[in-house]
């Protein structure tokens, strides 16, 4: 057997373990576990305007049109309708064979299931955009492949999995547009953003990188062939597809409802979650340092106040409430959290030098977009929790396309290393990473 087949079937069956893993999660989870205000469906009950995603899916499934309802008057009603539009017309068409309500309801978690296989066939496209050996994209794969993260998407029923899928279909639209600049790919780039806008409004946030990646190729092609008016053409093809699309929901609302075009729904202050009442010190810099020392010694999860302690914990855990499990889950949960950050760390590291002060053969339109939605994403996600003070803020769901940036960079990194050492430790950390995060899920689906 060649060396190609034999690539192709490790990286078939890294992608085949990715599929059983989500499959596994999601066979063994219901639409409320693990869940992130998702509020209740109940078919057999009729319709009611209740609060929620699922009950958001279950009007338009009753309906099939948007609730003609102020959306800030119903909890969560305010999200853009794509993801819940898919799944209630995924649940129509399964109600043709499936009588039982109670799984048709369970049928909704299909949808991010499949989004959440989409996103590591996307996420594979993105690397082969990169001179990576196929061992290390192999590697690469193995990580978003087994990252509880991306797992527990596959079966979360609010819109985050699709969210994220769309911001990576920016990410790798925009690097295919850099390098060739014509209408049929900057259509691709303009269809990501409007209907990721139309899934969640934070995907907005991908006009920024994307404008800085526009502007330079503007400006290379000015400098270098004269005014680029082919490429004028293009932005204003982009401008008439993804603007109509992506800000149809909110000019709606801003027209029926006066709603504001960004409106956020916010928890009160006397809520368990607030964290207004803790210094801005603790919050974004470091927690209490005996605290946070007395909860690794006793392994409990603690200091829920500082962003970045949220970052580590969320990234691997989700917000999952670990009050009544017993002290070996516990001691997983922080050996799965340790090797997270760790990783992380040398992630970050390996991120500065490959993309922001090191000398490389990447182009510069791919760094660009890089760097600029790591840094655009981080900072929206850091204003966020800042203005809107609860721990819930601070979940790392907010933020995961930033596994990306600095997974690839390290994927580099170890590529050129030619120290054996480093190259087989983080092949072990990685090993030991993947163990835990599987040990992890099966808890969540056998506890």
């Amino acid at each position: 057997m060649n060396q190609k087949k034999m690539d192709r079937l490790k990286m078939a069956g890294i992608l085949g373990a990715g599929f059983l893993l989500r499959f596994f999660y999601v066979l063994f989870s219901t639409i409320y576990d693990r869940q992130y205000d998702i509020g209740m469906i109940d078919l057999d009950a009729g319709h009611t305007v209740s609060g929620g995603h699922l009950a958001y899916i279950q009007y338009i499934y009753e309906n099939l049109r948007l609730p003609n309802i102020d959306p800030t008057s119903v909890y969560q009603f305010h999200h853009p309708p794509l993801h819940h539009f898919c799944c209630a017309i995924w649940m129509r068409f399964c109600s043709i064979f499936i009588h039982n309500t109670d799984v048709l309801e369970e049928s909704i978690q299909m949808v991010p299931f499949i989004c959440s296989l989409l996103i590591l066939l996307v996420i594979l496209k993105i690397l082969r955009q990169f001179d990576l050996r196929e061992k290390t994209v192999c590697l690469l794969m193995l990580l978003f492949s087994f990252h509880p993260a991306l797992v527990l998407l596959s079966g979360s029923v609010n819109n985050d999995c699709m969210s994220l899928l769309f911001t990576l279909l920016c990410v790798y639209t925009t690097i295919r547009w850099s390098r060739k600049p014509n209408m049929r790919n900057i259509i691709y780039i303009a269809l990501s953003i409007s209907l990721g806008m139309l899934t969640k409004q934070n995907v907005a946030e991908m006009a920024f990188p994307i404008a800085f990646v526009f502007i330079y190729m503007f400006v290379k092609q000015w400098r270098e062939r004269g005014l680029p008016e082919k490429m004028i053409k293009q932005f204003a093809l982009f401008g008439v597809v993804s603007v109509p699309i992506g800000m149809s929901f909110y000019v709606r609302n801003l027209i029926l409802y006066k709603t504001p075009l960004i409106w956020v729904y916010t928890l009160p202050e006397d809520s368990w979650q607030y964290t207004g009442n803790v210094p801005v010190l603790n919050r974004f810099l470091w927690p209490v340092l005996s605290e946070m020392a007395d909860n690794l010694l006793h392994f409990k999860i603690g200091c829920g106040y500082n962003v970045w302690m949220q970052i580590i914990r969320t990234s691997v855990l989700g917000e999952w409430d670990m009050m009544d499990v017993g002290r070996s889950v516990k001691v997983l949960a922080v050996l799965l959290m340790v090797a997270g950050a760790a990783m992380a760390f040398l992630a970050f590291i390996a991120f500065c030098k490959v993309f922001i002060i090191g000398k490389n053969t990447i182009d510069i339109p791919c760094r660009i977009i890089f760097v600029a939605s790591y840094l655009v994403n981080l900072i929206f996600y850091l204003k966020f929790a800042y203005d809107y003070p609860h721990q819930c803020s601070m979940s790392f769901r907010y933020i995961e396309i930033e596994l990306l940036f600095p997974a690839v960079a390290l994927g580099i990194i170890w590529q050129r290393s030619d120290k054996k050492w480093f190259q087989n430790g983080m092949i072990a950390l990685l090993a030991a990473f993947c163990l835990l995060s599987m040990a992890m899920i099966g808890v969540w689906c056998l506890g």
